[in-house]
């Protein structure tokens, strides 16, 4: 009887290991300590690029009408006169990152954050046009790209001033399952150039990354795991399923065996 207690032991405790390897796999950051700190980048806001489209808002209290002539234009319901959200129109960063504002010279702004650029806006307007003038920028239309092993794979906009890895996969449903967290690819192009992160969601490492803090036109690729890939063929997949069933099925037959023969004896 002792024998097959001990035998008993065996198959559970492999059981056991089973769960907690496939536990490991799934959770994520694992190497941080109970109330522990992990090392970060320092907040990394994000800044103009060619293609990105903002909004001015001036306000002045001495010449109101003269400062109304440099915001851009809201859209009106024409029928309630309720003045909406979007803006009619909208600066667009060149190909040469400046923007062209009328009674100003072309303004750099690629490199810049929304609060750096219109203080480089508002310094011009005091300067030349509006004394006391007060300019605000809003973004608009920056998105990242969430694919691969996620609930909702799409593109998603940037509503802040800076968006992390997390968010944008919290954004898209989060991971499923199947996903591989070990090895999430970001993908961005800046100047021309294309550049690859791959971060370990398992790992406190990646708020070290570049890639941590995302940038417009972000693209990020969750991949499948192993046993996700298994399943592009039918014959894998049938096989992996079986042989998962199998396995399963001849420990736990294993168990009932050696317990009953147990008790009879």
């Amino acid at each position: 009887m002792k024998h097959y207690i001990q035998l008993a032991s065996v198959c559970l405790i492999t059981l056991l290991l089973t769960a907690c390897h496939a536990q490991q796999n799934v959770i994520y950051l694992q190497d941080i300590e109970a109330e522990g700190q992990a090392v970060a980048q320092a907040e990394r806001l994000l800044t103009f690029k060619p293609g990105d489209k903002l909004a001015i808002n001036v306000n002045s209290a001495a010449t109101p009408d003269l400062a109304i002539r440099y915001t851009t234009a809201l859209i009106t319901n024409k029928s309630t006169g309720i003045v909406g959200s979007q803006y009619q129109t909208l600066y667009t960063v060149a190909d040469d990152g400046t923007i062209t504002i009328p009674g100003l010279d072309r303004i750099k702004a690629t490199g810049l954050t929304r609060a750096e650029l219109a203080e480089v806006i508002q310094q011009g307007l005091r300067k030349e046009l509006l004394h006391d003038a007060v300019v605000t920028v809003d973004c608009y239309q920056r998105y990242v790209t969430v694919l691969g092993e996620v609930k909702m794979p799409g593109r998603f906009e940037i509503t802040k001033d800076r968006m992390t890895i997390l968010e944008a996969l919290g954004a898209a449903g989060d991971l499923n399952i199947q996903a591989k967290r070990t090895d999430i690819i970001v993908v961005r192009e800046d100047n021309g150039q294309r550049t690859t992160y791959h971060l370990d969601l398992r790992s406190k490492d990646i708020f070290s990354s570049p890639a941590y803090y995302l940038q417009q036109n972000d693209v990020v690729y969750v991949q499948p795991n192993k046993f996700r890939s298994g399943q592009s063929t039918i014959n894998d997949n049938s096989f992996r399923s079986v042989a998962t069933w199998l396995s399963v099925a001849s420990v736990l037959t294993s168990i009932t065996i050696l317990i009953t023969n147990a008790v009879k004896k």
